[in-house]
């Protein structure tokens, strides 16, 4: 029955932080570390980002199906129309490439910040500054008014994400913000940037697949945490959109700070 609820545990942590601006690989690090999880297994990483991106898919069916199906026929029949599908699909790409990059120069790094747990703690603690000073920053340019400039600002900010403890979905924001985006454009792009992220992320890991190794009696508790981590990421977007509309992200600022702060000592003392 413990084992059972460490892996509901750690579904729940993945499916809410992952989605929100509090670093679910920072908080998946310290439920490990708090509650003595062993479970470094690639595998159950995989599923893991698997669960959530299934989730970042349904919940943005509608806009992802708008921006392909747009852009796509942009590019073969040139209608007018779809031309701003056409130009953010490609804002997307470029706004990918930075990680990419930055994910492959600096991955040894990655890893070795992410075993220090109280280097997880300050940097979750950068994050929730970050948060509290984006809550501040108010922005007027919408979709249409994008650029090739703002799609590359956003995702070197994006680069950030990659370390433990700074959100993902906070550094696109934060990108997105010091452009003047208003808040709902800037939310609507962090979101589509979810999918090649995720997806570039479970696609690197695979290519470990050698190393995968899952016995029969672990499936079930994997599968417990996959379904709660899906469930959880889908919710954890509708409660962002409206902390985002709100100019709340400041509340995720103040939690950053107080569980870094934590982390941070936690780590020390241990």
């Amino acid at each position: 029955m413990i084992e059972v609820l460490k892996y509901i545990v750690l579904g729940l942590v993945q499916g809410i932080a992952e989605v929100l601006p509090i670093s679910s690989s920072a908080h998946l690090i310290i439920v490990e570390n708090l509650f003595k999880i062993q479970d470094d297994s690639l595998a159950f990483e995989i599923f893991l980002h698997l669960a959530s991106l299934f989730a970042i898919l349904f919940f943005l069916r509608k806009k992802l199906w708008k921006l392909i199906k747009g852009f796509f026929i942009y590019l073969f029949k040139r209608e007018e129309e779809y031309k701003l599908e056409f130009k953010y699909g490609w804002m997307i790409v470029l706004s990918t490439i930075p990680v990419v990059i930055f994910t492959l120069l600096f991955k040894d790094i990655i890893d070795k910040v992410s075993s220090t747990l109280w280097a997880v703690g300050i940097l979750l603690m950068i994050n929730g500054i970050l948060l509290w000073f984006l809550s501040r920053i108010q922005g007027t340019r919408v979709k249409e008014n994008l650029t090739y400039v703002d799609a590359l600002v956003i995702g070197c900010s994006q680069c950030l994400g990659i370390f433990p403890g700074i959100s993902r979905s906070g550094s696109c924001l934060c990108g997105a913000f010091t452009r003047k985006i208003e808040k709902e454009t800037a939310a609507d792009y962090a979101f589509i940037l979810f999918i090649p992220a995720v997806l570039g992320a479970t696609v690197l890991e695979l290519t470990h697949i050698s190393e995968l190794s899952v016995t029969s009696n672990m499936l079930p508790l994997y599968g417990i945490s996959f379904i709660i981590a899906m469930i959880t990421t889908y919710f954890s977007f509708v409660i962002l959109l409206k902390v985002i509309k709100k100019g709340k992200l400041s509340w995720f600022g103040y939690y950053c700070l107080a569980v870094g702060l934590f982390a941070m000592i936690y780590g020390f003392v241990k």
